[in-house]
């Protein structure tokens, strides 16, 4: 009998051990920003909106906060270059009725989206991608122009918004911030991108090109599988060591 109820001791000190020793798993956001500073990209609207060469200047994981600096070759002429992120959403569905704004979608389906730079305090070169992703084909890209606009020509600022699909991080980037390469999908990984220059129609789709500033990208990345710390590892095998001696003392002296 002591032996059983040592046993069932000895369980109950083991689970506590790997209760305690097992860092929280959770869901992550990372983000690739650009400043205000830093203007870069062309948005050009048609059957599709493409965004060709917007800046994108630092990439940052938010719990717990750890950032770098990108670089790249989509900065201003002549000054310190940055990353470059590129962007081309699916065919044009039509205008959005129900907001009351002058809003048009286009479909997730057949959409790209990469950032490409360098991390020199990573040791990532310039020109890696750094995420690859699509936009969600079951929901809609929304271009949405401003209330406020020019007339003659109608011209207006606005923003483009859309959910992604699960995409890819560079694995030496996920590895350096603790979070899984495989991003996910949903609601809250939301592009934004401001343009100016682009002119609303009374029918069909918007045209035109102007400059594209990207504020920033957001992507969740999964719960990394948690795993013992060092510490309470090193204590479990202590502790079961010392009860393999303590039940074999115990058997030998009945």
């Amino acid at each position: 009998m002591p032996t059983k109820r040592l046993s069932v001791s000895v369980l109950v000190c083991l689970g506590t051990i790997l209760t305690l020793g097992v860092g929280r798993a959770y869901a992550d956001t990372v983000t690739f920003n650009n400043s205000a500073s830093h203007p870069g990209g062309l948005v050009t609207v048609g059957n599709t909106v493409t965004l060709a060469n917007g800046a994108i200047d630092d990439v940052a994981r938010i719990n717990p906060l750890v950032a770098g600096a990108i670089t790249g070759t989509c900065g201003p002429s002549g000054g310190a270059t940055f990353g470059c992120i590129q962007v081309t959403t699916g065919a044009f569905v039509g205008p959005i009725t129900t907001t009351g704004s002058n809003d048009y979608a286009y479909m997730g389906a057949g959409s790209s989206l990469t950032v490409v730079g360098g991390i020199p305090s990573l040791g990532i070169p310039a020109g890696t991608a750094l995420f690859t992703g699509l936009f969600d084909p079951n929901s809609n890209v929304v271009l949405q122009f401003d209330d406020t606009c020019q007339s003659a020509p109608t011209q207006c600022t606005g923003s483009i918004t859309g959910t992604l699909a699960p995409g890819l991080l560079n694995s030496v980037l996920a590895a350096a911030f603790g979070v899984s390469p495989n991003t996910l999908g949903g609601n809250d990984q939301n592009l934004f991108v401001n343009f100016t220059g682009v002119s609303f129609p009374t029918s069909g789709f918007p045209t035109g090109s102007g400059p594209g500033n990207t504020n920033q990208l957001q992507v969740v990345t999964p719960a990394v599988a948690a795993v013992p710390e060092p510490t309470s590892m090193l204590l479990l095998g202590s502790g079961l060591l010392f009860t393999v001696r303590l039940v074999r003392r115990r058997s030998h002296g009945k």
